[in-house]
């Protein structure tokens, strides 16, 4: 996969018209004062280009992006830049999501984009769970919906990820198993899901 987007990234364009708005949109929808975040740590993972960084980084106290991409992380530097100027601190670092050992509560609240059907469904589910140990709040999921589509079945079959799998997988079901409390909605195509700790709210 991180070969696949090193080679592929000079093309991520013709994605990230489309996706940088339903992103921005999903955020909205979770965040929709505009200060649900402001008080926290949050930590992207696989944030590939920076399309969830540009519009979550302002609403929070700190940002980190992380990915295994040097390519996808040049771009995401660059649109940083741009949106952010030129002196703007840099807040990416490369790093594999499947080494992720963060310790407990070390973070307010991590969030991954598209990044969860990539993996085998016992992986998936792993992730969930060292994700939800390292969060002080939530582990909020922005992905693919599951209602039918072909375009996208094709794409993803291309991709090589475990889409079909993902689509199958009772994500509220691996929530009450952790213990969290489980919110989804779709919103612009994107699946909305957030895996909170007890206590905190989805709002």
């Amino acid at each position: 996969m991180r070969r696949f987007y090193d080679w592929f990234f000079p093309f991520y364009g013709i994605i990230e018209r489309s996706s940088t708005e339903n992103i921005s949109a999903a955020i909205d929808a979770i965040d929709t004062a505009s200060g649900r975040f402001k008080d926290d740590a949050v930590l992207d993972l696989c944030c590939g280009s920076g399309s969830l960084a540009l519009a979550l980084a302002p609403r929070c106290a700190s940002y980190e992006g992380r990915d295994q991409s040097e390519g996808m992380l040049s771009r995401a530097r660059a649109r940083w830049r741009k949106r952010f100027g030129s002196e703007a601190r840099d807040l990416f670092v490369r790093a594999n999501v499947l080494d992720f050992a963060d310790p407990e509560g070390s973070i307010d609240r991590i969030f991954m984009s598209y990044g969860l059907h990539l993996f085998p469904p016992e992986v998936e589910i792993d992730l969930l769970r060292r994700f939800f140990h390292a969060a002080k709040k939530s582990v909020v999921i922005l992905d693919h919906e599951t209602s039918p589509d072909l375009l996208l079945s094709l794409a993803e079959a291309m991709e090589g990820s475990w889409y079909q799998a993902y689509r199958r997988i009772d994500f509220s079901e691996a929530a009450a198993a952790m213990g969290a409390r489980f919110f989804e909605q779709v919103v612009r195509g994107i699946r909305i899901m957030e895996f909170a700790k007890p206590g905190t709210s989805s709002r």
